[in-house]
């Protein structure tokens, strides 16, 4: 059995940063992942403004290091919100959004862990975890004084928990996403857009790219039962004069995201649940990379200071992600059913909210503004 200070199951943002966090600290850091890196992965891949503060405050990464490290794709301050592809609202922000590469992206974070002195176990499956913080894999049995869980939406470690599978299941939301060339749609796309209408709990987005345009569907799966169908009546809304052969002739990609699951409490054990692990996705737009960036770095920061201190991370932690994560994950569900609310009623109530409200709004994206009642955020960091 191989014995470290903290292990980590998951090298995606949210087990990257949290090793990063305590590598940096002097601890002995195991950090696993199932795949082989770069590895492809399913994202619109949006950073906000926060998201870009948070990766210049932990790693170091500012947008020219991340543009350099070949994670950045296309760059804009344009937004579009639609409804069924008819625009209810255009603007512009004084903070870009950059769009990136998740490969490219995960990798550089990954690469920043493991020079930082993380060890690095790839192609690594974990099959059982236990309380307390032995886990088993293909490549053998492994030990930490704590263990961080940072594996993704169907966690292997947050079985140990003994949570309900049904009511995390009933908050899944199920994302569908193509990237198609840009003659596939007949308007030229140079900003992200948002469409409303296409699912009652859910929404569709079209993100430039250099490689041409990136078509994606996200709902709640107990609201949509056929979600290729679905997206098939996306696209047509689109303008795709032929929906199925473009599904067909690309690869279709879809993944499970949190929407609303966020854990009041993330701790069991010597375990910490990070990211999609904990169902920290913001439950309007699914953002996920922020929450996962923060409660990663959280999760590491707990754990450094109960390793030098010699107490338990749970309360430290749990205190964060109570002050500064879930109050987010509550006001962005509340929006999110108040927006679909309008929506339902009459679409034109969708179209002057925005009208009205969409710098707000946008600053509620970007983290300027919290979704807590569009209060000034103040983050910690």
């Amino acid at each position: 059995m191989q014995l470290a200070d903290v292990v980590i199951a998951g090298a995606g943002p949210a087990g990257s940063t949290a090793a990063l966090t305590l590598a940096r600290r002097g601890f002995d850091v195991l950090l696993m992942d199932k795949a082989s890196f770069p590895r492809s992965k399913l994202c619109g891949g949006l950073l906000t403004w926060k998201t870009i503060r948070l990766l210049e405050r932990i790693h170091g990464s500012t947008p020219t290091v991340l543009t350099e490290s070949g994670a950045v794709d296309t760059v804009t301050d344009g937004y579009s919100v639609c409804h069924r592809g008819h625009p209810l609202a255009l603007g512009r922000f004084a903070y870009p959004f950059h769009l990136i590469r998740r490969s490219a992206f995960d990798n550089h974070l990954l690469n920043l862990a493991r020079m930082s002195g993380a060890q690095v176990i790839q192609d690594c499956n974990v099959s059982h975890c236990s309380p307390d913080g032995t886990l088993c894999t293909n490549r053998g049995h492994f030990r930490g004084r704590f263990v961080i869980g940072a594996d993704g939406v169907n966690s292997t470690i947050r079985k140990c928990f003994g949570l309900s599978r049904e009511r995390w299941m009933r908050n899944l939301a199920t994302a569908v996403e193509i990237t198609a060339p840009q003659e596939a749609i007949p308007h030229a796309t140079d900003r992200p857009e948002l469409h409303a209408g296409i699912l009652p709990a859910g929404y569709g987005w079209v993100f430039p790219s250099r490689h041409g345009v990136i078509l994606g569907l996200c709902g709640l799966r107990r609201h949509a039962e056929n979600f290729r169908h679905a997206f098939a009546d996306f696209l047509s809304i689109l303008g795709v004069t032929d929906p199925r052969g473009l599904i067909c002739s690309h690869p279709l990609h879809g993944h499970p995201i949190p929407y609303g699951n966020a854990l009041q409490n993330p701790t069991h054990g010597n375990i910490l649940l990070a990211g999609d692990a904990g169902g920290y996705a913001d439950p309007l737009l699914g953002e996920g990379i922020f929450y996962a960036l923060l409660t990663g770095w959280y999760a590491g920061e707990a754990v450094a200071e109960a390793l030098e201190r010699g107490f338990h991370p749970g309360p430290a932690y749990r205190e964060r992600i109570r002050g500064f994560v879930l109050p987010e994950m509550r006001g962005a569900n509340r929006l999110r059913w108040l927006l679909y609310g309008l929506n339902m009623i009459n679409p034109t109530n969708l179209g002057r909210y925005f009208r009205m409200r969409g710098n707000v709004l946008a600053e509620m994206v970007h983290g300027i503004r919290s979704y807590d009642w569009c209060r000034r955020k103040r983050w910690d960091f």
